[in-house]
C-alpha cells in the first residue's frame, strides 16, 4: 500500500462541495471547529437508523467493530469475503479511494450489491456521488458489483409496538444513477489529490455551495471579511442574489443604492440601520391588538421530530410537543399569571401535555402563538 493520502466516503464528498474545505481536513484539520451539539445528535441519530437496517440482514457480519487503523479493516473484509454473507462496514481501498460500505451483500455465486443506509426520507444527489465512490474502489479491487441501492427512511410508516425495520426502511434500486457517476470518479479523485498536495488552499468564493448538501465548518473562517449588516443579513433576501452582489464587491447593504431592487420591508430595514433607530408600525400593531380577545393565552411551544419514531401512533420526523410556556392576561390591564410544562422521563409528553394545556386554556378568548402558520 503506498504512502498517497487516500480519500474516503466523507473527504470525496467533501471535495465534491468545496476543494478549500477538503484541503483544511488534510492540511489544517485544527481550523475546523469541533462538531456542535446539534451536528452530533443527527450524526448519533444515523448511527441508531444503522443499527435498525442491520436487522434486516440477520446473518450479517460487522467487520472490525471499535477498530480505527483502515489497514486491519481492510485485512479483515479481506478475509470476510469468503463466507459469502451480508458484511457492515466492510472497508477496501483502490487507488486513492478508501470505502467502508454500510451493508454489502452477497448475491448469485460471486457478484455483490452495495446498499448504502441514510437517515432521509428520499433519494438526494449526494448519496449518488457517495454510492459511486464506493462502486469504483469495489470495483478496482476485483469484486463484482451488481447493483446498489439506498435503504431510506419511509415517512409514511407509523410505530405500533416495536420498530419493524421491514416497514421503515424503503429499498430503492439507484444503479442507472449511479453508473452514470462511474466515469466521473477517478477524475474527480485526481484532482482532489491534486489539491490536497497543494501547499496553500484553493481560493475559493463563498456561495449556495457554502450549505450544500451541508452546512460548511468553514463558514466562520470564510465569512469573517463581511461587515456586520451584508446582503445575507438582508431580510427575505435570495441567498443567490446576496452572494452574486458580495463577490462582485458589495458587501455593505448600508451602501446600496437604487440599482439594487429591494421590498417594501427590505427598505425599512436598510432605512432603520442608516438612521439608527428602530421601526415600529403603530397601526398594524393597534390593528392586530383589536382582533384580540381577553382572556388572552400566549403560547410558545417546542417540538422534537426523530427518525426512528419514540412512541406509538407516530411517524418518522413527525413533530412531538415536550415544552410550552403559556402567559396568561384575562383582561387588557392585568397583570399575566404564567404556567410551563417540560416532559421529564422516556414517556410519550403528548397526553400530560394536552391535559395541562387543556386545564389553562379555558373555552374563549384569543390564543396567540408566534410565527404560527
Amino acid at each position: 500500500m503506498n504512502n498517497s493520502p487516500f480519500i474516503s466516503k466523507s473527504k470525496y464528498i467533501a471535495g465534491i462541495q468545496c476543494h478549500k474545505l477538503l484541503w483544511h481536513y488534510y492540511n489544517a484539520k485544527e481550523e475546523i471547529p469541533e462538531v456542535d451539539a446539534s451536528t452530533q445528535a443527527l450524526f448519533d441519530q444515523g448511527h441508531l437508523v444503522g443499527e435498525y437496517a442491520k436487522k434486516l440482514y440477520p446473518t450479517g457480519i460487522e467487520v472490525s467493530e471499535g477498530i480505527i487503523a483502515f489497514e486491519k479493516v481492510i485485512e479483515q473484509s479481506k478475509q470476510l469475503i469468503s463466507k459469502r454473507l451480508p458484511l457492515f462496514e466492510a472497508a477496501f481501498r483502490y487507488k486513492n479511494a478508501y470505502a467502508r460500505a454500510d451493508i454489502l451483500n452477497p448475491i448469485g455465486r460471486n457478484a455483490w450489491e452495495i446498499i448504502e443506509v441514510k437517515s432521509s426520507t428520499q433519494v438526494k444527489d449526494i448519496h449518488l456521488y457517495d454510492l459511486s465512490l464506493q462502486w469504483y474502489t469495489y470495483q478496482g479491487t476485483g469484486l463484482e458489483i451488481k447493483r446498489c441501492y439506498l435503504l431510506h427512511i419511509n415517512n409514511e410508516y407509523v410505530r405500533k409496538g416495536e420498530i419493524d425495520p421491514r416497514k421503515m426502511f424503503v429499498l430503492e434500486d439507484v444503479t442507472s444513477d449511479v453508473k452514470i457517476l462511474l466515469p466521473e470518479v477517478e477524475e474527480r479523485l485526481e484532482k482532489m489529490i491534486k489539491v490536497i498536495a497543494a501547499k496553500k488552499y484553493p481560493k475559493i468564493e463563498i456561495g449556495l455551495h457554502c450549505n450544500d448538501p451541508y452546512g460548511c465548518p468553514l463558514q466562520e473562517k470564510c465569512f469573517n471579511y463581511l461587515p456586520r449588516h451584508n446582503p445575507l443579513t438582508l431580510y427575505y433576501f435570495k441567498k443567490e442574489k446576496a452572494f452574486s452582489l458580495i463577490n462582485d464587491g458589495v458587501t455593505d447593504i448600508l451602501k446600496f443604492d437604487d440599482s439594487i431592487t429591494l421590498s417594501y420591508k427590505q427598505k425599512i430595514q436598510i432605512q432603520s440601520l442608516r438612521s439608527k433607530r428602530e421601526y415600529v408600525d403603530k397601526e398594524g400593531i393597534q390593528s392586530f391588538l383589536t382582533t384580540l380577545a381577553h382572556p388572552a393565552y400566549y403560547l410558545d411551544f417546542e417540538t422534537i421530530g426523530t427518525a426512528i419514531p419514540m412512541f406509538d401512533h407516530v411517524k418518522p420526523y413527525q413533530q412531538i410537543p415536550f415544552q410550552f410556556s403559556l402567559h396568561i392576561q384575562a383582561s387588557p390591564n392585568s397583570k399575566h399569571e404564567h404556567i410551563s410544562y417540560l416532559a421529564e422521563g422516556k414517556d410519550d409528553p403528548r397526553p400530560e401535555l394536552l391535559k395541562l394545556l387543556k386545564k389553562h386554556l379555558g373555552i374563549k378568548g384569543s390564543i396567540v402563538a408566534y410565527n404560527a402558520p
